[in-house]
């Protein structure tokens, strides 16, 4: 009877300790995922510093052996990415930066549209300089869908150019744009003359300015975007299709002459982290077109700031067929060169 119990006894300590040793044994791999994941975060900054150091330094007469590679560059940016989005799945509150998200308190526009604005104000006349905004935010709805890619997000933007300095027609908001869109991200790695095709992202995008007739303007698209990467540049094509509407319920039926069929960026990052990037629009065939520049660099903080040039058509829904020209002034918060950036 001794015996039987002693056996018992042994059999439950050793199912207690092989439980505690499986618990520990977990607890254990999700610390070391996690430390992993801090190790390649600390290596991939402490790499941009040395290439940062390397490159400012042109006087030195000291060369770095070890220096990486444009293919290297791109894919540790797109493995920090895929880090940074993998630790906000785990979290399904978790909401994340989209598109580039800014302020610019000065936006000055030498081309208003006055005809349009006469709908929002009787008063007055739209004034140049106006504050314009972007929030643009995105959650993970799914991750790897088709086995080990694709993920589906929702994104949300929303841009605004603000009459603030316009107190004769008490301040309105001149033009908001709308912008949810569904969208599945492939993450790839493949490359071709140095160039690495870092994600591929195929959308439905709905956007709009939420007016009644004669402001409103919305549409409704399908578009696929592919980055690709190469050391400090990065070029992004994002040719889109509009899904077709009919006649009565189409507020812009020309909007394709002025924004063409896509858009076309290509991005520089800097010594410093000083970022520069160059987008088109339009369409050749009607010659029409629209450019907008952009550069920004660290401020204090997370801020950085920024300066953004747009000439041409399409900056906005209201606008779509006017022609602006456009300088703004302000801040900016994620970079494009980041792991949440090179998105427009």
């Amino acid at each position: 009877m001794v015996t039987r119990k002693l056996l018992f006894v042994s059999l439950m300590a050793l199912l207690s300790a092989d439980a505690l040793s499986s618990a520990a044994l977990a607890n254990s791999q999700e610390e070391i995922e996690a430390r992993i994941r801090e190790l390649n975060s600390e290596l991939y900054q402490l790499r941009r510093q040395l290439h940062d150091a390397k490159t400012s330094d042109n006087t030195s007469s000291t060369s770095i052996s070890f220096d990486m590679q444009p293919e290297e560059i791109a894919r540790e940016d797109l493995n920090e990415r895929r880090q940074w989005e993998q630790e906000s799945t785990r979290n399904p509150f978790a909401v994340t930066t989209h598109r580039t998200n800014y302020l610019f308190p000065i936006s000055y526009n030498s081309r208003q549209n006055e005809e349009n604005f006469k709908n929002v104000s009787t008063d007055s006349s739209p004034g140049s300089n106006e504050v314009k905004f972007q929030l643009s935010v995105k959650v993970n709805l799914a991750e790897d869908i088709f086995g080990e890619v694709g993920d589906v997000y929702f994104g949300y933007t929303q841009r605004s150019w603000w009459q603030a300095y316009n107190t004769d027609a008490s301040s309105p908001f001149r033009e908001t744009n709308y912008e949810p869109e569904i969208f599945i991200d492939f993450d790839n790695a493949w490359s071709a003359l140095g160039w690495v095709n870092t994600r591929n992202r195929v959308s439905f995008n709905h956007q709009s300015n939420g007016r009644s007739d004669p402001l409103s303007r919305s549409w409704n698209r399908v578009y696929l975007e592919s980055t690709f990467q190469r050391g400090d540049w990065a070029l992004t094509l994002a040719p889109h299709w509009r899904v077709p509407e009919s006649d009565s319920d189409d507020d812009n039926p020309d909007i394709e002459r002025y924004m063409g069929y896509g858009d076309i960026r290509l991005a520089k990052r800097l010594n410093n982290n000083h970022e520069v990037s160059a987008q088109w629009r339009g369409n050749p065939n009607a010659d029409h077109h629209g450019v907008q520049l952009d550069y920004s660099w660290p401020a204090f903080g997370n801020l950085r700031a920024h300066m953004q040039y747009y000439y041409g058509y399409g900056e906005s829904m209201i606008d779509y067929d006017n022609s602006v020209h456009r300088l703004s002034i302000g801040f900016s918060l994620n970079p494009l060169f980041s792991a949440t950036g090179l998105n427009r």
